[in-house]
This record gives C-alpha cells, sequence and structure tokens, in this order.
C-alpha cells in the first residue's frame, strides 16, 4: 500500500490519517509539538453532526449546547439583539479532549507520529510534492497531506504553477486573544448569556463575553495585531460591564491568529493536499472550523482510497477539491464574503443599523447561522432588496448595502466555474476568478 505522510497534527489531518491506516495504508505524522502540549486550553463548539459525518466515534465527554447570540451595540440606549436559539444542537468539547481522542485513535489504528519533529519544507521532484523535509531528515512519501496549519512550510514553499500558495492580506488573519475567568460568587449572571460586542473605538474587531455555569469566556478580536496594552484595555472595559467577572485568570491567555477567509482556490496537486488551517478551511462568523477541516480529512481519505491505479496526482485528487467545495466550501466561501461586513462596516454604522430596527432577530438569525446558504438564493436577495429600500434615507448605508447584493450575485455567478473533472485551463480560469472575486471585495474596504 501507499506510503501517506501528514505534516501536521491537524484535526482534518488526523481523520484523514485515521481512515487511510484503518485501510491498510502506511500512515506517518510529523508533529512539532511535544504530546502533552496538543490543543489548546479551551472548550469550542463543533457540528453535531460532525463524527457521524466522519464515522469515527466521539469522545465520551461531550455536552450539547445552545448558545444565543446577542448583539451588543455601542449605544447603551439601543436595545442589544439577541438572537432566535439556534434549531441545530452542537457538542461543545474542550480542545485537549478533542485532539488526545484523534492521537488515540490515531495510534489505534497504526499512524506512527513524529512529535517534537517539525516539518521545514517540502520535497519537490519535477511537478510532484514527493515527500518532506524535517529536523529528523528527508521523508518520501506517495502522498502528503499539508496539516501544518495559516503558516504552513508546506503550501508557502510550493512553486508557483501548482496554483495553490495565496498571499495572505490584510483582513485574511484576525488575531485574538482569549482566556476563561472565575466568576464572582454572589453576582447574578447576566440575563443573555453569549454577547457579541462591536469595537468601541472604531477600530475594526469585536469581542465576546460567554457566560457558561463555571466560568466566563472571553474572547477578543482584531484585524491587526494586538498588544498587551490593548488587551488590558479591553479586559477592564468588559469587567466594568459585567461584574459577575471576577480578575481570577483560570487558563488560556494565549494570542493566536486565526485565517477567516476564503479557502484556497485549489486544494491539490501531484501527491500533495492541504486540509484544515493549511487550506484557510475556518467558519468565521460561528466559530470554529475544526468541523469542516475534520469532514474534509474524511473526504481526503475516501478520494485517495478511490485512487486504484495509486496515481495521487491532481487528476485524481480533484475528487476531494470537488466534494469538499459542493458540500463545504462554497459555503465557506459565502461566510467568508458575509465577514467582510464587518470591516466594511464601522461600528458607528452598525450602531446605527441596529437603531433603525430594519434588521429583525430573525434577519439576523438567518445571517449567522447555517441558513446561511438561503440568503444567496431569490428570497434572501429580496430580502436584501427590501433592506435597502428601508434604508433610502442613509445613503451611505444603502450604498454599502448595494454593494453587498452585487457581491452576492458575482459569488453565486463564480461558484460555476468550478471543474467537475480537473483540466488545466478550466481550473487556471476558476482560481483565476475565485482568487479575483474576494481581491474585488477587499478593494472596497
Amino acid at each position: 500500500m501507499a506510503q501517506i505522510i501528514v505534516a501536521g497534527a491537524g484535526h482534518g489531518g488526523l481523520v484523514a490519517a485515521i481512515k487511510l491506516a484503518r485501510l491498510g495504508y502506511a500512515v506517518s505524522v510529523f508533529e512539532k509539538s511535544e504530546k502533552s502540549n496538543m490543543g489548546l486550553p479551551q472548550q469550542d463548539v463543533f457540528d453535531k453532526d460532525t463524527f457521524t459525518y466522519i464515522d469515527l466515534p466521539s469522545p465520551k465527554n461531550i455536552t450539547i449546547c445552545k448558545n444565543q447570540l446577542t448583539l451588543v451595540p455601542l449605544d447603551n440606549s439601543i436595545k442589544p439583539l439577541t438572537l432566535p436559539q439556534p434549531e441545530d444542537e452542537a457538542i461543545f468539547m474542550e480542545r485537549k479532549v478533542l485532539i488526545k481522542h484523534l492521537l488515540n485513535l490515531a495510534e489505534k489504528s497504526g499512524v506512527k507520529i513524529h512529535y517534537n519533529c517539525p516539518v521545514i519544507e517540502p520535497i519537490i521532484l519535477g511537478s510532484r510534492v514527493a515527500g518532506v523535509k524535517t529536523v529528523e531528515g528527508d521523508f518520501y512519501g506517495d502522498v502528503v497531506i499539508d496539516a501544518c496549519g495559516v503558516d504552513s512550510p508546506l503550501r508557502n514553499n510550493l512553486p508557483k504553477f501548482m496554483n495553490i500558495n495565496r498571499e495572505i492580506k490584510d483582513f485574511d488573519i484576525i488575531y485574538t486573544y482569549r482566556a476563561h475567568f472565575e466568576k464572582n460568587i454572589g453576582v447574578p449572571d447576566p440575563d443573555t448569556n453569549y454577547d457579541i460586542r462591536v469595537k468601541e473605538d472604531g477600530t475594526i474587531g469585536f469581542s465576546w463575553v460567554v457566560t457558561e455555569d463555571e466560568f466566563v469566556d472571553i474572547l477578543i478580536c482584531r484585524f491587526s495585531p494586538l498588544s498587551q496594552d490593548e488587551v488590558l484595555t479591553e479586559l477592564r472595559k468588559i469587567s466594568e460591564e459585567y461584574p459577575h467577572i471576577s480578575k481570577n485568570f483560570i487558563r488560556g491567555g494565549l494570542f493566536l491568529k486565526i485565517p477567516v477567509c476564503q479557502p484556497l482556490g485549489v486544494l491539490v496537486a501531484d501527491g500533495y493536499a492541504a486540509v484544515g488551517d493549511s487550506a484557510f478551511m475556518t467558519y468565521p462568523i460561528k466559530g470554529s472550523g475544526i468541523s469542516y477541516a475534520m469532514k474534509a480529512g474524511a473526504i481526503l481519505a475516501e478520494a485517495i482510497s478511490n485512487d486504484t491505479n495509486a496515481l495521487y496526482n491532481t487528476e485524481t485528487l480533484w475528487e476531494y477539491q470537488r466534494r469538499f467545495f459542493k458540500e463545504i466550501g462554497f459555503t465557506a466561501g459565502r461566510l467568508a464574503l458575509m465577514k467582510n461586513l464587518m470591516t466594511y462596516f464601522t461600528a458607528q454604522e452598525i450602531n446605527d443599523i441596529m437603531k433603525t430596527g430594519i434588521f429583525t432577530t430573525e434577519d439576523l438569525s438567518q445571517i449567522m447561522t447555517n441558513k446561511l446558504d438561503n440568503l444567496f438564493g431569490a428570497a434572501g436577495r429580496a430580502l436584501i432588496k427590501d433592506k435597502i429600500r428601508q434604508l433610502r434615507e442613509n445613503t451611505i448605508l444603502k450604498e454599502k448595502f448595494s454593494d453587498f447584493a452585487v457581491w452576492m450575485g458575482k459569488l453565486a455567478v463564480t461558484e460555476t466555474y468550478l471543474p467537475n473533472k480537473y483540466d488545466r485551463k478550466d481550473v487556471q480560469k476558476w482560481v483565476d476568478r475565485y482568487n479575483e472575486f474576494f481581491d474585488s471585495i477587499r478593494k472596497t474596504i
């Protein structure tokens, strides 16, 4: 059987590794961290159907959550908007529990994991990715799965003709600080448990305050690097507005950067496939992109196993590309378009929109949940046109919503260019249109 190399123990890479090892492939994972340091010290939300989709057992210690988002405007005189209770239940679990579970499944399936072994760059032979250079030496394989993350040294060092690597630009990355704090004993919880706060000074970003039974989860996000002073200032403001939060730090406190842009236009090359953050598979509105990555890992494993001629080239791996976009990637791209609204509208304009009351909680729920695909259909376009008419007295907001309506139509047209089968000219046409569309939006921000 083929030799499979997984660069980085990302969630999607591990799912692919587990499934391929169970099919008899020789699978090796090269991970830069120690085993004891795997996983972030935080809880996150995942799609409930994730483990059913990938057909792997789920961890035992998971819970079901139904967090209700509340949008908190700048103006205290404007009532916050609480979205309806989500219809679909979600899984709530510890990141460390999840990664430990996947690592255990991988080891039991026969995957060989090299810890403390950073990947340096790809080994290129002709037009093919033939292996990886690591601190332990060179390793060769029939397929290299890139799960190294947003700053992947594999993706960043691929030849230009592969059409995979894309320059990371402004607003493609969000810089975050996240920590859990104890609650003040005797101080009641707020009426809302999941508050999204727009940035007060007009710069681009937001914060959330999530009140759990035992602690408070605080996330601070900006589209430019966060400083320690900026985080401390924001934490002071939050503590003043939320007296139930104590100063007693529990865990977290990490500064991280997360991709919040559209997935790569091309995911595969001869002997290579990108998954997870390496391919920018994120969910920038709902939260975690881990479910995307895990599902993509399962799709990739199936595409590799379906290559009965063991070619593992762009033509045969294109099945992974096609299925990912049809089942996940187009939705992720639409979410990336929605993310651009965070940078296109100022905090004051968001305040003004909420003040008008033209967007109901049901409207916002459609935008913020899995009903997003419906928004890009005929009914969604009619909804946006109706809101534009209601904004006739605010020319700036009307113009911005009109731009968004045009973007929706252009993205729908762009999606039709994804080839069902690999053809170099058709793929070039697809990736050019796909990247040019998102670049054209960026220029208007």
